[in-house]
């Protein structure tokens, strides 16, 4: 008997020293599991967990449970397969923002490693969002949305059909104007391709970054290889005890 209290003791100090973010990750890929296994796959919730966990691993933010992310999954179901993250970046500033847009993640860097990773949409095919060295420049909690120049009726800030969210940081316009990092009016949007240009990210999200991110900060967007010629490469690798690591871009 005491033996069994002195190894449950010991499971309970190992579960509670564990990282948080290494404790939400595992939480969050088996409820992942439970809600494909049920058959929740329409839900928003479902949408969301997808798309969180595609970004936290350099996966193609699309909401669709392919190959590659299917592969990644897998990979927590066996103790031999480790996955690292293969990010560098050219800048190690206490924070640096980049945005892929061949992905749909948005990536927070402290002192040039990884700090937080985001699921976001972007600019369709007519309007895309520009590949640019940005900085942030203002930041706004319930902004007011003016609605495209006349084109559609403004909404007050705060108000739940608000297309920017609760939360707006806006980028530098000595090239493009009008083009920031915000929350959204349509939770299943995140993920797409569908904006005027503008970044939007889950609202839980936009109001967590805009907590710690600070004005004047670098924000680089750009497709896969526009990043690749500035210097930044965002990879997935998959190493095991009995093969060479592969990598996916």
């Amino acid at each position: 008997m005491k033996t069994r209290l002195i190894c449950f003791f010991m499971m309970i100090l190992t579960l509670y020293f564990l990282p948080v973010t290494a404790v939400a990750v595992e939480t969050d890929i088996n409820h992942l599991h439970g809600l494909i296994e049920e058959g929740f796959t329409d839900t928003l919730e479902y949408r969301h967990l997808l798309i969180n966990f595609q970004a936290d691993h350099n996966l193609v933010v699309d909401g669709v449970l392919g190959s590659h992310t299917q592969q990644a999954l897998d990979a927590y179901e066996t103790d031999d397969i480790i996955i690292n993250l293969e990010d560098k970046v050219p800048i190690d500033d206490e924070w640096f923002i980049v945005i892929n847009k061949s992905t749909k993640i948005l990536t927070v860097y402290n002192l040039g490693k990884i700090y937080e990773k985001y699921p976001v949409a972007l600019g369709k095919s007519s309007t895309p969002t520009p590949n640019y060295k940005f900085t942030i420049i203002n930041k706004y909690k319930d902004p007011y949305w003016g609605g495209m120049n006349g084109t559609h009726t403004p909404v007050a800030g705060g108000a739940p059909n608000n297309p920017l969210g609760r939360r707006w940081m806006g980028l530098s316009r000595d090239s493009y104007v009008g083009y920031g990092i915000h929350g959204n009016s349509n939770p299943w949007s995140v993920g797409s391709y569908v904006s005027s240009g503008c970044i939007r990210m889950i609202n839980s999200q936009a109001e967590e970054i805009f907590e710690y991110i600070p004005l004047h900060t670098k924000v680089w967007i750009g497709t896969e290889d526009v990043l690749n010629e500035w210097g930044v490469s965002q990879n997935i690798a998959y190493t095991s005890s009995t093969e060479s690591s592969s990598t996916i871009h």
